[in-house]
């Protein structure tokens, strides 16, 4: 009896010291404010950026600035501002539609002539651009995929290409000294041409995400445009190249 008793009493200390182990919790479902994913598929997308413009500058007028003038074809690039608006249709195509600016003030003088005290004959040249354009993006890796009836799980980079039509206002101005190769003499003046010209354009670049609904954006247009010039640039008979190489950085928010 005593032997039993105490074997008791062990077994019921045992009982005491020994942790009782914690119960695994069940599996909690993701949240819906979780990062990674959407409240269904994105809709559209505005994005801001900002650029470089390349001209190409293939014309008699740019060879013309660049022999007579301080000029290189590298001094017409300029920064620029777009802005962008998407609506998507299917899963990887989209409707695209933006605006962008872009101006670019350049200082020069004549390589070759000077004024009778020696001092330059200078001018200056101003080359301002606004553009609208409208086209289609397609994505072929698509935007992300669907994990649940409202969940949608966006990808982290999504490349894309495009294509369009393009519409740019631009106005070329020269202002300042110039000089009459008739007699050489040297006269103030100020020259100008502008308009509207349409043109095809295609692009590509990336999405990357960074934040949930926010993406930094990477991209690249090549645009082909040339439009005659006004009288005031007479013998350039091939008119103004506005053809030119977009590039663009910034950020796009999918909602």
């Amino acid at each position: 009896v005593l032997f039993r008793s105490a074997m008791l009493g062990i077994d019921g200390g045992l009982e005491q010291t020994m942790p009782r182990m914690a119960r695994p919790e069940p599996p909690r479902p993701p949240r819906e404010d979780a990062p990674d994913f959407f409240l269904g598929q994105p809709r559209a997308w505005i994005g801001l950026r900002g650029g470089l413009l390349l001209p190409r500058a293939d014309a008699q007028l740019f060879t013309f600035l660049s022999d007579q003038l301080t000029v290189k074809p590298s001094d017409f690039r300029s920064r620029t501002f777009d802005l962008e608006l998407g609506i998507m249709l299917t899963p990887k195509l989209a409707i695209e539609g933006g605006f962008d600016v872009s101006r670019r003030t350049i200082d020069s003088e004549y390589r070759n002539f000077v004024r009778a005290n020696r001092d330059a004959i200078s001018q200056q040249t101003q080359w301002n651009q606004t553009g609208l354009n409208i086209g289609v993006r397609f994505a072929p890796l698509g935007h992300g995929r669907r994990v649940s009836s409202l969940g949608f799980l966006p990808r982290r980079v999504t490349p894309y290409a495009g294509a369009g039509l393009q519409a740019i206002y631009y106005s070329f101005n020269q202002t300042g000294s110039f000089v009459d190769f008739a007699d050489l003499s040297i006269f103030s003046d100020m020259f100008g041409a502008d308009g509207w010209t349409t043109g095809p354009y295609a692009r590509g670049g990336v999405d990357i995400q960074v934040w949930r609904h926010l993406f930094v954006s990477a991209d690249v247009r090549y645009m082909w445009l040339r439009t005659k010039l006004s009288s005031d640039f007479q013998g350039f008979a091939d008119g103004i190249d506005l053809a030119s190489v977009r590039t663009s950085t910034g950020i796009s928010i999918k909602f």
